[in-house]
């Protein structure tokens, strides 16, 4: 017995057994935008923007309300390039992450880094991601600090997790 199982677009589909809608696009009557693909993903952010540093470790007491305060632990770096740098890779693929989970097809990233022995590794894993990667040092930064960033535009779609997190 044929019936009508679903009208997509222009075209309608027609077979014997019920299929849902991912079955029935996927059999090519009617592609799926990629703003579509990006809102079945969860994929909502259009720019991941981070800016973050790693809170220094407590050395006294909790109860001290000057030292409690974490923003105050961030202003600035510890003193220990090495630190600082891993630090800063660290926070770089948690956001990285993030983006690749919520960030659109197209949306753009940022993010502050201390520049060292990993942050090649780290332009290789946004290259994989996005269509342009772009190291910058702002004009306003100190010629001594190692602080830079990279600017990452247009992610791409259909760029798996593992592909840009493998070591490969």
């Amino acid at each position: 017995m044929m019936e009508r199982v679903k009208h997509v677009g222009d075209g309608v589909a027609i077979d014997a057994i019920d299929h849902d809608e991912d079955e029935s696009l996927s059999k090519g009557t009617r592609k799926r935008s990629a703003r579509e693909e990006d809102a079945r993903e969860g994929r909502v952010v259009d720019v991941v923007l981070s800016d973050m540093c790693a809170p220094w470790p407590l050395s006294t007491s909790t109860w001290i309300n000057s030292v409690n305060r974490p923003y105050r632990r961030m202003m600035n770096t510890s003193g220990n390039p090495f630190r600082d740098h891993a630090g800063s890779m660290d926070l770089c693929l948690a956001a990285l992450t993030f983006a690749h989970d919520c960030l659109v097809t197209g949306g753009h990233f940022l993010c502050k880094y201390y520049q060292g022995a990993e942050e090649k590794a780290l332009e290789t894993r946004l290259k994989k991601l996005f269509e342009k990667v772009h190291r910058v040092k702002p004009a306003s930064s100190r010629k001594e600090s190692r602080e830079a960033y990279f600017v990452a535009l247009r992610r791409k779609a259909g760029v798996s997790k593992e592909h840009v997190f493998s070591d490969g």
